[in-house]
């Protein structure tokens, strides 16, 4: 008798756990998913502004250069092509970002967490 008694209460206890454990991964997951949701917003607010920049300073870099000697003109144009190829990928990650990002709650969240984004 007291073993069976303690069987079911241990059962008890695990029943309870597995349903607390459930509500606390399902909760878990859907701060990730609006974490990466306001990362996703935060990345296309932000770098095409950077990479806007990014173009601007490549040209002002570049014509600066053109006024100088050949081995200045030289650096202008390895810095204006640096700040380029920063441009481009900055636009390419915010392409890129809300698919990545929807990706990214798909694997980790499943369908048990409607997408907030």
């Amino acid at each position: 008798m007291k073993t069976r008694m303690m069987t079911a209460l241990l059962s008890l206890f695990l029943a309870v756990g597995l349903v607390s454990a459930s509500v606390t991964t399902t909760q878990m997951a859907q701060q990730i998913a609006d974490g990466l949701c306001q990362f996703k917003i935060l990345v296309i607010g932000i770098l095409p502004t950077l990479a806007l920049i990014l173009f601007l300073f490549a040209g002002l870099a570049y014509a600066a250069g053109q006024a100088f000697g050949a081995e200045t003109k030289a650096k202008a144009q390895g810095w204006a092509m640096s700040l380029l190829v920063g441009g481009i990928i900055g636009i390419i990650l915010a392409v890129l970002a809300p698919i990545l990002v929807n990706i990214f709650i798909s694997m980790t969240v499943g369908m048990t967490v409607s997408s907030a984004c």
